[in-house]
């Protein structure tokens, strides 16, 4: 079977890979591409694990956040007993040989004078315990995705001054915009080595649109809508006006037959909408939202319910936040509480939140304290559907945050409020909420 343009661009990278890995010495690799080809790299951590590639070495991705330096050696490690658990203890397929991996998890062996020591102490470790064919690795890719530079570079600084097991070899990733990992050449230079690769992940797309019959109205949609994100990326805007009203052409052609094409219009006048958003063309946006809500209504009853309702409601809020920049403050209230029953009906607690709290929004802006306190009520209470996870790191924490400015004891009291949120927020939540936004910070990688 012929590979795609993405598959082919993967396998391509391999190579390149391969020849690096058997020509060059290293301890340290950094792959390096451009940032809109980020996620074809993630793609070929995906492809390393497989067992149909040419790599022969045990790989390990490693997604870790880094919140903390003193902590990251402890969640890489914590995360390689992960996948010795997973190995030891997983069914396999009759083609994979199982053996048993004979390594225990040691947090003992820490450094208060190197921060890596741990990570490097478990991994040797476990490099010990595992049989590898000849002349493979195990390779470590720390698939770090961190903003902030600073950590991560301090970690691997005394990674540097560690000796890593023979077979061990460290993988990391940049790109050409933020070379992130240049420093650590400084820091072992002789054992470091970078690979620069150009995916042209937009090009392969385009080629993966153009597949298949170029008479049919698929193959002709999947082109223009290609074509669509481009000229707005390159923010062309007749080529957005020539694109986006070929696929809604497309779509009027098709749609008597098959219901589906309603929501394609409604996805491209949601992208010709955003597009004007971006430009600050408020008037404009919403009279393309406008049109994409009319499409879907039209076709309501005919498709699925809860794929319509959702779509359905994010026009609503997304129009209902266009009218509160335009100050059409009741057209905004209403469009948020149409949203919010689109949610209701497919069942999607955060984004009811969500509507909730843009609700209260508008209600504060023209005054209406009898809808807001109703908002608070419903949103507060829709926390039961929640574990403390979501709660932290969605829009909850901020409805929390209005319920706790208001006169909530109207309509609910302290000891109910307390059994809604402490599980979610923890005990000192009331003292937390003055920061709202530090909780929902620590959730960013």
């Amino acid at each position: 079977m012929d590979s795609n343009p993405i598959q082919q661009r993967i396998e391509e990278f391999e190579q390149k890979y391969l020849e690096i890995r058997y020509t060059q010495a290293y301890k340290y690799l950094i792959l390096r591409t451009a940032q809109d080809d980020w996620e074809m790299l993630e793609a070929f951590y995906d492809y390393m694990l497989g067992i149909d590639n040419e790599v022969e070495d045990v790989v390990l991705v490693f997604q870790s956040a880094l919140y903390q330096v003193e902590t990251y050696s402890q969640a890489l490690v914590e995360e390689l007993f992960a996948f010795v658990l997973l190995w030891n203890y997983a069914d396999k397929p009759d083609s994979i040989e199982h053996s048993f991996i004979d390594w225990k998890m040691n947090r003992s062996l820490s450094s208060t004078k190197n921060t890596a020591a741990l990570f490097v102490a478990n991994i040797n470790a476990f490099c010990q315990s595992v049989t590898l064919e000849e002349d493979s690795n195990i390779v470590c890719v720390l698939h770090y995705q961190n903003k902030e530079s600073r950590p991560i570079l301090h970690w691997l600084k005394d990674l540097a001054q560690l000796e890593l097991h023979p077979s061990v070899t460290i993988v990391l990733s940049d790109t050409f915009e933020d070379p992130l990992f240049n420093a650590f050449k400084d820091y072992s230079p002789k054992a470091t080595q970078i690979l620069p690769h150009r995916f042209e992940l937009n090009q392969a797309i385009k080629e993966i649109a153009a597949m298949g019959d170029p008479n049919t109205p698929d193959t002709k949609y999947r082109y223009h809508m290609v074509q669509l994100h481009e000229s707005i990326n390159k923010q062309r805007e007749k080529e957005v006006h020539k694109h986006a009203n070929f696929c809604l052409e497309i779509a009027d052609q098709n749609k008597e037959n098959d219901a589906n094409w309603y929501v394609q219009k409604m996805l491209v006048y949601s992208t010709w909408s955003t597009f004007e958003f971006s430009k600050k063309q408020f008037k404009q946006a919403v009279k393309f939202i406008d049109l994409g809500i009319d499409s879907l209504l039209e076709v309501k009853g005919k498709l699925v319910e809860d794929m319509v309702d959702r779509l359905l409601g994010q026009g609503f809020l997304f129009r209902g936040n266009l009218y509160l920049l335009l100050k059409e403050n009741e057209r905004a209230q209403e469009d948020f509480m149409q949203g919010e029953l689109h949610y209701i009906n497919c069942q999607d607690y955060l984004m009811q939140i969500e509507s909730v709290r843009l609700i209260v929004q508008a209600a504060e802006k023209i005054g209406d304290k009898k809808i807001k306190y109703e908002a608070l009520n419903r949103g507060i209470r829709l926390g039961v559907n929640l574990n403390p996870t979501l709660a932290q790191a969605s829009t909850y924490t901020l409805l929390v945050k209005e319920v706790l400015a208001a006169r909530y004891n109207s309509f609910i009291s302290d000891s109910e409020l307390d059994a809604i949120v402490k599980p979610l927020l923890g005990d000192q939540w009331r003292v937390n909420n003055k920061n709202v936004k530090s909780i929902m910070t620590k959730k960013e990688h």
